[in-house]
């Protein structure tokens, strides 16, 4: 009876680690188009901390399913440095883009030509106030983002495409 019980387990195991597998290759495409649908609403709401916190914790899952994933940084890194808009005070506020910053500039020098992690830093140097001089690469920026979405980049996510071209129309 022991054995039954043995191979039972062992068959089990087996097979809800294959349709484990198999669940995690069919979310991983979706967890990239939910994170940037978190990304888009912390955009147009940045100083509501709940929706910002909804876009880190679903970066912070996909970072967690692809831990060496320069993207999955750069979604981190963005929805930290977005964090420091609620803040208060205003040492907490430039502590907060201190520590933040350059995990998102070696996510993104680890994937220099990804439009994605271009776009977020982006829209990072266009919110951030003048006087922090984050500001040095927003025209190659806005460049490759408008050669990514030109040559289709994000046509397979209408949404996040008229977004883009929304945000670029304001620059």
């Amino acid at each position: 009876m022991k054995r039954w019980a043995v191979l039972t387990f062992c068959f089990a195991s087996v097979v809800c680690g294959a349709w484990g597998q198999a669940i995690e290759k069919v979310a991983a495409p979706e967890g990239h188009a939910a994170v940037l649908s978190a990304y888009r609403k912390a955009c147009l709401t940045p100083a509501n901390v709940a929706t910002v916190m909804n876009f880190d914790s679903l970066a912070v899952l996909y970072l967690a399913q692809n831990p060496e994933s320069a993207l999955g940084q750069g979604m981190k890194s963005t929805a930290q440095l977005m964090l420091a808009e609620s803040m208060w005070n205003p040492i907490d506020k430039l502590s907060q883009f201190q520590a933040w910053q350059p995990q998102l500039e070696e996510a993104i020098a680890a994937q220099p030509s990804d439009p994605d992690l271009r776009f977020f830093r982006l829209s990072v140097q266009y919110s951030v106030p003048a006087l922090l001089q984050y500001d040095a690469d927003m025209e190659n920026d806005a460049e490759m983002v408008r050669k990514a979405h030109a040559s289709g980049h994000w046509s397979n996510q209408p949404e996040h495409e008229t977004f883009v071209t929304d945000f670029l129309n304001q620059l």
